[in-house]
Protein backbone atom coordinates (compact mmCIF):
# COMPACT_ATOMS: atom_id res chain seq x y z
CA UNK A 1 0.00 0.00 0.00
CA UNK A 2 1.35 3.41 -0.95
CA UNK A 3 2.09 5.81 1.90
CA UNK A 4 -0.34 8.73 1.64
CA UNK A 5 2.50 11.07 2.56
CA UNK A 6 4.16 10.24 -0.73
CA UNK A 7 1.33 11.95 -2.61
CA UNK A 8 2.88 15.28 -1.64
CA UNK A 9 6.30 14.31 -3.00
CA UNK A 10 7.91 16.82 -0.63
CA UNK A 11 10.80 14.62 0.46
CA UNK A 12 10.98 12.88 -2.93
CA UNK A 13 11.53 16.26 -4.59
CA UNK A 14 14.34 17.07 -2.16
CA UNK A 15 16.05 13.75 -2.85
CA UNK A 16 15.72 14.41 -6.59
CA UNK A 17 17.94 17.50 -6.52
CA UNK A 18 20.91 17.18 -8.87
CA UNK A 19 23.14 20.19 -8.24
CA UNK A 20 22.55 21.17 -4.64
CA UNK A 21 22.04 19.54 -1.25
CA UNK A 22 18.46 19.40 0.09
CA UNK A 23 19.39 21.00 3.41
CA UNK A 24 22.05 23.64 3.72
CA UNK A 25 23.78 24.86 6.85
CA UNK A 26 21.15 25.06 9.57
CA UNK A 27 21.48 28.10 11.78
CA UNK A 28 19.52 26.70 14.69
CA UNK A 29 20.26 23.96 17.18
CA UNK A 30 16.57 23.04 17.29
CA UNK A 31 16.69 21.75 13.72
CA UNK A 32 19.54 19.31 14.43
CA UNK A 33 21.01 17.84 11.24
CA UNK A 34 19.75 17.29 7.70
CA UNK A 35 18.60 13.75 8.41
CA UNK A 36 16.41 14.96 11.28
CA UNK A 37 14.89 17.63 9.02
CA UNK A 38 13.99 15.08 6.35
CA UNK A 39 12.57 12.66 8.94
CA UNK A 40 10.33 15.39 10.31
CA UNK A 41 9.12 16.22 6.82
CA UNK A 42 8.36 12.58 6.07
CA UNK A 43 6.21 12.25 9.20
CA UNK A 44 4.51 15.59 8.59
CA UNK A 45 3.71 14.79 4.94
CA UNK A 46 1.97 11.59 6.01
CA UNK A 47 -0.24 13.36 8.53
CA UNK A 48 -0.89 16.40 6.34
CA UNK A 49 -2.03 14.26 3.40
CA UNK A 50 -4.51 12.36 5.56
CA UNK A 51 -6.56 15.43 6.41
CA UNK A 52 -6.45 17.54 3.25
CA UNK A 53 -8.57 17.68 0.12
CA UNK A 54 -7.05 16.34 -3.10
CA UNK A 55 -7.01 19.84 -4.58
CA UNK A 56 -4.96 21.13 -1.65
CA UNK A 57 -2.44 18.31 -1.98
CA UNK A 58 -2.16 18.92 -5.71
CA UNK A 59 -1.55 22.65 -5.20
CA UNK A 60 1.10 22.15 -2.50
CA UNK A 61 2.86 19.50 -4.58
CA UNK A 62 2.90 21.73 -7.68
CA UNK A 63 4.08 24.83 -5.82
CA UNK A 64 6.82 22.95 -3.99
CA UNK A 65 7.94 21.47 -7.32
CA UNK A 66 8.33 24.96 -8.77
CA UNK A 67 10.43 26.05 -5.80
CA UNK A 68 12.61 22.94 -5.92
CA UNK A 69 13.25 23.35 -9.66
CA UNK A 70 14.34 26.97 -9.12
CA UNK A 71 16.61 25.99 -6.22
CA UNK A 72 18.28 23.27 -8.28
CA UNK A 73 18.78 25.60 -11.23
CA UNK A 74 20.26 28.38 -9.10
CA UNK A 75 22.18 26.11 -6.71
CA UNK A 76 20.32 27.34 -3.62
CA UNK A 77 19.68 24.70 -0.92
CA UNK A 78 15.86 24.66 -0.52
CA UNK A 79 16.08 24.41 3.26
CA UNK A 80 16.42 26.69 5.05
CA UNK A 81 15.52 29.70 2.89
CA UNK A 82 16.25 33.26 3.93
CA UNK A 83 13.88 36.14 3.10
CA UNK A 84 16.35 37.12 0.36
CA UNK A 85 16.17 33.66 -1.18
CA UNK A 86 12.37 33.62 -1.09
CA UNK A 87 12.31 37.07 -2.69
CA UNK A 88 14.67 35.91 -5.46
CA UNK A 89 12.45 32.90 -6.18
CA UNK A 90 9.30 35.02 -6.38
CA UNK A 91 11.02 37.67 -8.50
CA UNK A 92 11.95 34.97 -11.01
CA UNK A 93 8.39 33.65 -10.98
CA UNK A 94 7.00 37.15 -11.56
CA UNK A 95 9.39 37.64 -14.47
CA UNK A 96 7.98 34.44 -15.96
CA UNK A 97 4.47 35.89 -15.85
CA UNK A 98 3.12 34.43 -12.63
CA UNK A 99 0.25 36.36 -11.05
CA UNK A 100 0.08 37.73 -7.53
CA UNK A 101 -2.31 34.97 -6.42
CA UNK A 102 0.20 32.35 -7.56
CA UNK A 103 3.04 34.10 -5.74
CA UNK A 104 0.95 34.12 -2.56
CA UNK A 105 0.50 30.36 -2.92
CA UNK A 106 4.25 29.93 -3.30
CA UNK A 107 4.86 31.91 -0.10
CA UNK A 108 2.32 29.79 1.77
CA UNK A 109 3.79 26.49 0.56
CA UNK A 110 7.43 27.36 1.20
CA UNK A 111 6.57 28.65 4.67
CA UNK A 112 4.37 25.65 5.45
CA UNK A 113 7.13 23.16 4.66
CA UNK A 114 9.76 25.16 6.54
CA UNK A 115 7.63 25.06 9.67
CA UNK A 116 6.95 21.34 9.18
CA UNK A 117 10.70 20.79 9.01
CA UNK A 118 11.24 22.69 12.24
CA UNK A 119 12.91 25.60 10.45
CA UNK A 120 12.14 29.34 10.62
CA UNK A 121 9.48 30.43 8.13
CA UNK A 122 11.13 33.10 5.92
CA UNK A 123 7.75 34.75 5.39
CA UNK A 124 7.49 35.45 9.13
CA UNK A 125 10.82 37.22 9.27
CA UNK A 126 10.49 40.98 10.01
CA UNK A 127 12.24 41.69 6.69
CA UNK A 128 9.59 39.90 4.67
CA UNK A 129 6.84 42.54 4.87
CA UNK A 130 8.83 45.24 3.01
CA UNK A 131 10.07 42.69 0.49
CA UNK A 132 6.53 41.51 -0.30
CA UNK A 133 5.37 45.12 -0.67
CA UNK A 134 8.19 45.78 -3.14
CA UNK A 135 7.22 42.70 -5.15
CA UNK A 136 3.64 43.92 -5.35
CA UNK A 137 4.78 47.32 -6.55
CA UNK A 138 6.95 45.72 -9.24
CA UNK A 139 4.00 43.59 -10.38
CA UNK A 140 1.80 46.66 -10.74
CA UNK A 141 4.29 48.10 -13.25
CA UNK A 142 4.88 44.89 -15.22
CA UNK A 143 4.43 44.85 -18.99
CA UNK A 144 4.16 41.97 -21.42
CA UNK A 145 6.49 41.24 -24.36
CA UNK A 146 4.67 43.83 -26.49
CA UNK A 147 4.96 46.56 -23.90
CA UNK A 148 1.32 46.38 -22.81
CA UNK A 149 0.35 46.61 -19.10
CA UNK A 150 0.33 43.19 -17.49
CA UNK A 151 -0.74 43.91 -13.94
CA UNK A 152 -0.12 40.76 -11.93
CA UNK A 153 -2.05 42.23 -8.99
CA UNK A 154 -5.40 41.95 -10.73
CA UNK A 155 -7.39 38.73 -10.45
CA UNK A 156 -8.86 37.45 -13.70
CA UNK A 157 -12.45 36.45 -13.07
CA UNK A 158 -14.27 33.73 -14.96
CA UNK A 159 -17.28 34.66 -17.08
CA UNK A 160 -20.57 34.70 -15.20
CA UNK A 161 -23.61 32.56 -15.98
CA UNK A 162 -26.49 34.60 -14.61
CA UNK A 163 -30.15 33.63 -14.65
CA UNK A 164 -30.71 34.99 -18.17
CA UNK A 165 -27.66 33.13 -19.49
CA UNK A 166 -28.79 29.93 -17.80
CA UNK A 167 -32.27 30.33 -19.27
CA UNK A 168 -30.78 30.80 -22.75
CA UNK A 169 -28.68 27.65 -22.44
CA UNK A 170 -31.54 25.58 -21.01
CA UNK A 171 -33.82 26.67 -23.85
CA UNK A 172 -31.27 25.36 -26.35
CA UNK A 173 -31.21 21.84 -24.90
CA UNK A 174 -33.33 18.94 -26.11
CA UNK A 175 -34.51 15.64 -24.68
CA UNK A 176 -31.44 13.51 -25.34
CA UNK A 177 -29.60 11.83 -22.47
CA UNK A 178 -26.68 14.29 -22.54
CA UNK A 179 -29.07 17.23 -22.76
CA UNK A 180 -31.11 16.08 -19.78
CA UNK A 181 -28.04 15.54 -17.64
CA UNK A 182 -26.45 18.85 -18.57
CA UNK A 183 -29.73 20.72 -18.00
CA UNK A 184 -30.03 19.27 -14.50
CA UNK A 185 -26.36 20.01 -13.81
CA UNK A 186 -26.60 23.64 -14.95
CA UNK A 187 -29.90 24.40 -13.23
CA UNK A 188 -28.78 22.85 -9.95
CA UNK A 189 -25.48 24.72 -10.05
CA UNK A 190 -27.33 27.98 -10.61
CA UNK A 191 -29.71 27.41 -7.67
CA UNK A 192 -27.18 26.10 -5.17
CA UNK A 193 -23.95 27.97 -6.06
CA UNK A 194 -22.08 24.69 -5.66
CA UNK A 195 -18.46 24.37 -6.72
CA UNK A 196 -17.40 21.79 -9.33
CA UNK A 197 -16.24 19.20 -6.80
CA UNK A 198 -19.41 19.66 -4.74
CA UNK A 199 -21.70 19.30 -7.77
CA UNK A 200 -20.29 15.97 -8.87
CA UNK A 201 -20.64 14.63 -5.30
CA UNK A 202 -24.41 15.22 -5.15
CA UNK A 203 -26.39 12.06 -4.44
CA UNK A 204 -30.10 11.39 -4.97
CA UNK A 205 -30.54 10.97 -1.22
CA UNK A 206 -29.34 14.53 -0.58
CA UNK A 207 -32.58 16.11 -1.89
CA UNK A 208 -35.21 16.95 0.73
CA UNK A 209 -38.74 18.26 -0.06
CA UNK A 210 -40.01 21.52 1.44
CA UNK A 211 -43.75 20.89 1.38
CA UNK A 212 -44.67 24.30 2.77
CA UNK A 213 -43.12 26.11 -0.20
CA UNK A 214 -43.26 23.48 -2.94
CA UNK A 215 -39.51 23.73 -3.40
CA UNK A 216 -36.65 21.46 -2.42
CA UNK A 217 -33.51 21.62 -0.32
CA UNK A 218 -30.18 20.03 -1.12
CA UNK A 219 -28.08 18.81 1.78
CA UNK A 220 -24.36 19.33 1.13
CA UNK A 221 -22.54 16.97 3.52
CA UNK A 222 -19.05 18.18 2.59
CA UNK A 223 -17.67 21.24 0.82
CA UNK A 224 -14.48 23.21 0.38
CA UNK A 225 -15.31 25.27 3.46
CA UNK A 226 -16.89 22.38 5.40
CA UNK A 227 -14.49 19.51 4.76
CA UNK A 228 -15.22 17.75 8.04
CA UNK A 229 -18.99 17.95 7.58
CA UNK A 230 -19.44 19.63 10.95
CA UNK A 231 -21.77 22.36 9.67
CA UNK A 232 -25.36 21.89 8.56
CA UNK A 233 -25.19 23.05 4.93
CA UNK A 234 -28.47 23.19 3.01
CA UNK A 235 -29.09 24.88 -0.37
CA UNK A 236 -32.29 25.99 -2.04
CA UNK A 237 -33.53 24.06 -5.11
CA UNK A 238 -36.34 25.46 -7.25
CA UNK A 239 -39.20 23.15 -8.21
CA UNK A 240 -38.37 23.55 -11.91
CA UNK A 241 -34.79 22.52 -11.23
CA UNK A 242 -36.00 19.47 -9.33
CA UNK A 243 -38.15 18.53 -12.32
CA UNK A 244 -35.02 18.57 -14.49
CA UNK A 245 -33.20 16.40 -11.95
CA UNK A 246 -36.06 13.88 -11.98
CA UNK A 247 -36.16 13.87 -15.77
CA UNK A 248 -32.45 13.03 -15.88
CA UNK A 249 -32.88 10.32 -13.25
CA UNK A 250 -35.73 8.71 -15.16
CA UNK A 251 -33.90 8.75 -18.48
CA UNK A 252 -30.66 7.40 -16.97
CA UNK A 253 -32.29 4.90 -14.63
CA UNK A 254 -30.72 6.45 -11.54
CA UNK A 255 -32.64 5.59 -8.39
CA UNK A 256 -30.00 6.24 -5.75
CA UNK A 257 -26.38 7.18 -5.24
CA UNK A 258 -24.37 9.61 -7.35
CA UNK A 259 -26.53 11.83 -9.51
CA UNK A 260 -24.17 13.13 -12.18
CA UNK A 261 -22.39 10.29 -13.96
CA UNK A 262 -20.55 9.90 -17.25
CA UNK A 263 -22.78 8.79 -20.10
CA UNK A 264 -21.87 5.74 -22.11
CA UNK A 265 -20.40 3.94 -19.12
CA UNK A 266 -23.26 2.03 -17.54
CA UNK A 267 -22.06 -0.59 -15.05
CA UNK A 268 -20.77 -3.65 -16.90
CA UNK A 269 -20.00 -7.16 -15.82
CA UNK A 270 -16.68 -8.87 -16.28
CA UNK A 271 -13.13 -7.59 -16.57
CA UNK A 272 -13.85 -3.92 -15.79
CA UNK A 273 -15.47 -4.88 -12.53
CA UNK A 274 -12.39 -6.73 -11.33
CA UNK A 275 -14.21 -9.97 -10.61
CA UNK A 276 -16.25 -11.98 -13.18
CA UNK A 277 -19.95 -11.43 -12.60
CA UNK A 278 -19.40 -8.38 -10.38
CA UNK A 279 -20.82 -5.02 -11.43
CA UNK A 280 -18.35 -2.25 -12.10
CA UNK A 281 -18.52 0.51 -9.45
CA UNK A 282 -20.55 3.63 -10.07
CA UNK A 283 -18.31 6.65 -10.72
CA UNK A 284 -19.10 10.33 -10.64
CA UNK A 285 -18.51 12.88 -13.34
CA UNK A 286 -15.04 14.40 -12.95
CA UNK A 287 -14.98 17.96 -11.52
CA UNK A 288 -13.04 19.23 -14.55
CA UNK A 289 -15.86 18.01 -16.81
CA UNK A 290 -18.25 20.54 -15.26
CA UNK A 291 -16.37 23.48 -16.78
CA UNK A 292 -16.18 21.74 -20.16
CA UNK A 293 -19.91 21.06 -20.16
CA UNK A 294 -20.81 24.62 -19.17
CA UNK A 295 -18.46 26.10 -21.78
CA UNK A 296 -19.61 23.80 -24.57
CA UNK A 297 -23.29 24.44 -23.85
CA UNK A 298 -22.72 28.20 -23.63
CA UNK A 299 -20.97 28.18 -27.01
CA UNK A 300 -23.74 26.14 -28.60
CA UNK A 301 -26.33 28.55 -27.20
CA UNK A 302 -24.46 31.51 -28.72
CA UNK A 303 -23.38 33.29 -25.52
CA UNK A 304 -20.78 35.90 -26.45
CA UNK A 305 -18.65 35.28 -23.36
CA UNK A 306 -18.70 31.48 -23.69
CA UNK A 307 -14.90 31.25 -23.96
CA UNK A 308 -14.56 32.72 -20.44
CA UNK A 309 -16.95 30.24 -18.81
CA UNK A 310 -15.59 28.04 -16.01
CA UNK A 311 -16.99 25.55 -13.55
CA UNK A 312 -17.62 28.42 -11.11
CA UNK A 313 -19.50 30.61 -13.60
CA UNK A 314 -22.93 29.77 -12.17
CA UNK A 315 -21.61 30.58 -8.70
CA UNK A 316 -20.44 33.99 -9.91
CA UNK A 317 -23.60 34.58 -11.96
CA UNK A 318 -26.04 33.80 -9.16
CA UNK A 319 -24.04 35.91 -6.70
CA UNK A 320 -24.42 38.88 -9.07
CA UNK A 321 -28.10 38.16 -9.65
CA UNK A 322 -28.59 38.26 -5.90
CA UNK A 323 -26.72 41.53 -5.35
CA UNK A 324 -28.65 43.14 -8.22
CA UNK A 325 -31.90 41.97 -6.63
CA UNK A 326 -31.08 43.69 -3.35
CA UNK A 327 -29.55 40.81 -1.38
CA UNK A 328 -26.95 41.73 1.20
CA UNK A 329 -23.40 40.43 1.15
CA UNK A 330 -24.19 38.35 4.25
CA UNK A 331 -27.17 36.74 2.50
CA UNK A 332 -25.08 35.89 -0.55
CA UNK A 333 -22.31 34.56 1.67
CA UNK A 334 -24.83 32.25 3.33
CA UNK A 335 -26.33 31.11 0.00
CA UNK A 336 -22.94 30.06 -1.35
CA UNK A 337 -21.38 29.01 1.97
CA UNK A 338 -18.46 31.42 1.70
CA UNK A 339 -16.45 31.65 4.89
CA UNK A 340 -15.83 35.36 4.49
CA UNK A 341 -17.32 38.29 2.62
CA UNK A 342 -14.07 38.90 0.72
CA UNK A 343 -14.80 36.58 -2.21
CA UNK A 344 -18.43 37.69 -2.40
CA UNK A 345 -17.24 41.27 -2.76
CA UNK A 346 -14.68 40.24 -5.38
CA UNK A 347 -17.30 38.38 -7.44
CA UNK A 348 -19.89 41.17 -7.26
CA UNK A 349 -17.72 44.30 -7.28
CA UNK A 350 -18.88 45.42 -10.75
CA UNK A 351 -22.54 44.89 -9.87
CA UNK A 352 -22.13 46.69 -6.56
CA UNK A 353 -20.89 49.74 -8.43
CA UNK A 354 -24.44 50.07 -9.76
CA UNK A 355 -25.81 50.36 -6.25
CA UNK A 356 -23.14 52.37 -4.48
CA UNK A 357 -23.77 55.73 -2.81
CA UNK A 358 -23.31 57.75 -6.02
CA UNK A 359 -25.68 55.50 -7.99
CA UNK A 360 -28.34 55.77 -5.28
CA UNK A 361 -27.98 59.56 -5.14
CA UNK A 362 -28.30 59.94 -8.91
CA UNK A 363 -31.37 57.70 -9.04
CA UNK A 364 -32.97 59.60 -6.17
CA UNK A 365 -32.35 62.91 -7.93
CA UNK A 366 -33.63 61.55 -11.24
CA UNK A 367 -36.77 60.13 -9.62
CA UNK A 368 -37.42 63.51 -8.03
CA UNK A 369 -37.38 65.16 -11.48
CA UNK A 370 -39.42 62.38 -13.03
CA UNK A 371 -36.58 61.42 -15.38
CA UNK A 372 -34.81 58.14 -16.05
CA UNK A 373 -31.18 57.53 -15.17
CA UNK A 374 -28.77 57.91 -18.06
CA UNK A 375 -25.12 57.00 -18.33
CA UNK A 376 -22.70 59.91 -18.13
CA UNK A 377 -21.25 60.88 -21.53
Amino acid sequence: MTDVGQTLLVVDALHGLQRVEPVGPVATTAAADAEDVLDRLTRWAREFARGQADATLKAVRADWGQYIAWCDGTRHPPLPASPDQLEAFLTNAAQRGRKRTTLKRYVYTVGLIHEAAGLPNPAKNPLWGPKWAALGKALSRRKDALGRPDNGNLKKQAGALGKDDVATVLASLGDGLHDLRDAALLALASDTLLRESELVSVCVEHFLPQRATGSWTLWVPFSKTNQDGEEADYRYVHAATMARVRAWQAAAGIEDGLLFRPIGGRPRQGHDAGTPGELAPIVALKPREVARIFRRRAQAAGLEHAAAISGHSTRIGTANDLINNGATTAQIQNAGNWKSAEMVSAYTRRSQAGSNAVALLRRRNDDGRGTKSRADP
